[in-house]
């Protein structure tokens, strides 16, 4: 429905457990659920406590709630083109609900100082928990890199 999920958070809940069965969302026959795939890879990676799970769940569904008719209602392509700062897309290969060819079209037609598509081969929607390691390495590479050439300007 227009980018929005019938039921909200339950509806988009319903759509990535399908999507989890089927592998669009990990290749990983492992992480089918999203416990496994979000939440252990989250709280596996040392960067967070039980509780900031629970801030993050808590804002996730904030967004799904107050704000997400108005994200499915943006028209990306045609209105998120433009950016001021540097801008980098993390996104997997075998994603299924935002598909690579979409991603591929869309980052196509972004302006940005400074741009990069980093694809990773082995993840679907969630990159940061099926190639952990490899995404915590370039994103702090890449956000020091720009960090490091602000200081030189």
């Amino acid at each position: 429905m227009n980018g929005v999920y019938k039921g909200g958070f339950d509806g988009m809940m319903a759509q990535r457990r399908v999507m989890m069965k089927y592998g669009g969302y990990s290749k990983n026959a492992k992480k089918r659920s999203y416990f496994s795939s979000f939440v252990i890879p989250v709280l596996r990676s040392g960067e967070y406590s039980i509780g900031d799970l629970f801030g993050l769940v808590k804002g996730y569904k904030y967004v799904l709630t107050e704000m997400w008719d108005a994200v499915g209602a943006t028209n990306f392509p045609k209105t998120c083109t433009k950016f001021a700062v540097p801008y980098f897309v993390f996104d997997g290969v075998l994603d299924q609900n935002t598909p690579a060819s979409l991603v591929q079209g869309w980052f196509d037609s972004i302006e940005a100082p400074q741009k990069e598509l980093i694809w990773f081969e082995q993840s679907g929607h969630n990159p940061m928990g099926d190639e952990p390691e490899r995404f915590k390495s370039l994103l702090i590479n890449r956000l020091l890199a720009v960090r490091d050439k602000e200081k030189n300007v």
